[in-house]
């Protein structure tokens, strides 16, 4: 039972059922040679050579010499990580060339739906594929709430968003979070503004120049993505409107400092 789901575990990582078989083998027997992997893989011999060829290849498997003889060592499982994010930094570099043949319905204005916290993340992946170095992103939104929805997958997000130097603006209610992440909008690579403090928001609102993103902040976090561009526009231009009638809490604070 624990071998059938490793064996699934390597799988997804993008392993074939026979190298899985025999990275499995040699983890349990420690440095062997050929024939005791085909053994304990249950592999015929002159299939394991090639087997064991493409395992070198991905970092999975090292050879040594002890004299004339040579022995099959699995590297750690810390390298199925290594090989894991190789894969997707791959997939990161080809995920511009998917999108430029990706056709969301086939042309027209699409609405669609996302039922719970887990379908929400492809929403926030497709967003973050979907747009280009300095295009903007325009977020108003309770931060503290959005965050705390999915800690882990939201943190990561945000150092994902930085690193595409878009024109991040963030409009977000008042809390301790969106006043430190104001502090740190240059790490973010976002500028943050602080709504009133009596304003509530229990909808994380997205507005790019491709897509229009609902997000409910309070059960049940369902989601709505839409792409119909003169909706776009209209939200856009609200939303400049609130920016600039918003106040930076730093101009705030040296206006309030400011003597009469």
């Amino acid at each position: 039972m624990a071998d059938a789901k490793l064996i699934k575990t390597l799988l997804d990582i993008g392993l074939n059922e026979k190298e899985a078989r025999v990275y499995l083998a040699a983890l349990s027997l420690g440095p062997t040679s050929i024939l005791k992997l085909a053994d304990e893989a249950g592999i015929k011999r002159t299939t394991v050579y090639s087997v064991l060829e493409a395992l070198r290849l991905m970092g999975l498997i090292t050879v040594e010499l002890r004299g004339f003889k040579r022995r099959y060592v699995a590297s750690p499982p810390s390298a199925l990580r290594s090989l894991l994010f190789n894969r997707l930094a791959t997939f990161d570099d080809s995920i511009g060339d998917f999108m430029t043949i990706y056709n969301m319905a086939g042309g027209g204005s699409v609405i669609r739906h996302y039922q719970g916290l887990a379908a929400t993340r492809g929403l926030y992946e497709e967003l973050l594929a979907s747009v280009r170095a300095f295009e903007p992103y325009c977020v108003l939104t309770d931060l503290a709430k959005w965050q705390s929805l999915e800690p882990t997958f939201f943190k990561s997000f945000v150092k994902r968003r930085a690193r595409k130097s878009l024109k991040i603006r963030i409009l977000s209610t008042h809390s301790k979070l969106a006043l430190a992440r104001q502090m740190q909008d240059r790490e973010h690579g976002a500028q943050v503004r602080i709504l009133p403090k009596n304003m509530t928001v229990n909808t994380n609102l997205v507005i790019t120049p491709h897509y229009l993103a609902f997000h409910q902040l309070v059960p049940p976090f369902d989601a709505i993505l839409l792409n119909n561009k003169s909706v776009i526009g209209v939200q856009m231009e609200m939303f400049n409107a609130l920016w600039q009638s918003s106040m930076p809490d730093k101009l705030a604070a040296s206006r309030t400092s400011r003597p009469r």
